[in-house]
């Protein structure tokens, strides 16, 4: 019971008080304006086939990475090492690190559309580097 009290009587202690002038002046401008302006988040043309491209090189990526480890090649990548011999741990790994480069070309997108997008092309142009590569070893490993 003390501490209810103690807390109403706080929460009625610091109701904002009144000015005590009799005279009230409206004609005076505000102390502090503020404007936000919000541009709209428009897609450029580009990011949705790059962002389509790029899940679909990640994921024939895990599957060629699956499928080499399977036959006997041996994952490089110390991160993705570990779940290259399970098949859910690859999947969760790939969505994983997809989801959070997407998430991070999407917040460059905001301010700088144009690096965005060239940001995707170069991250595509790698990933279908490691794909050719994973190809060529996976198909050495029959």
């Amino acid at each position: 019971m003390t501490r209810v009290s103690i807390v109403l009587a706080l929460l009625l202690a610091a109701a904002p008080a009144a000015a005590q002038s009799l005279e009230r002046d409206y004609q005076t401008a505000p102390i502090f304006t503020m404007s936000v302006t919000v541009k709209p988040l428009t897609s450029p043309a580009m990011m949705m086939p790059l962002y389509s491209s790029f899940a679909s090189l990640t994921a024939t990526d895990g599957y060629l990475t699956w499928f080499a480890v399977h036959r006997g090649a041996v994952e490089e990548n110390p991160l993705a090492a570990p779940m290259a011999v399970n098949p859910i741990g690859m999947t969760a790994f790939k969505v994983a690190t997809g989801a959070a480069t997407l998430f991070a070309v999407e917040r460059l997108r905001r301010d700088h559309p144009k690096a965005a997008m060239w940001t995707m092309v170069a991250i595509n142009s790698g990933m279908a580097w490691v794909v050719i590569h994973n190809t060529h070893v996976a198909g050495a490993q029959r």
